[in-house]
């Protein structure tokens, strides 16, 4: 009888732990989301800067093969 008893309360406690861990989970959740954000936007901005360099880049080559077989065609 003591055996049973003792089964459920460690499994009750299982539950209450598990419920406290969630609890300060989305207590920590909670907290100030401004400077991830900023975050956010300044690596899409840097994103769209080497973006930028890479098309420059692939343009840039593709200009040079052209004049590359104008040349050889003269």
């Amino acid at each position: 009888m003591k055996v049973k008893k003792m089964n459920k309360l460690v499994r009750f406690g299982k539950w209450v732990a598990a419920g406290a861990a969630s609890l300060g989970a989305s207590a920590a959740m909670a907290l100030d989301t401004t400077a991830v954000g900023t975050a956010i936007t300044g690596a899409k901005t840097d994103a769209l800067a080497v973006g930028d360099m890479v098309i420059g880049a692939v343009a840039a080559l593709v200009v040079v093969g052209i004049v590359l077989t104008i040349i050889k065609k003269l």
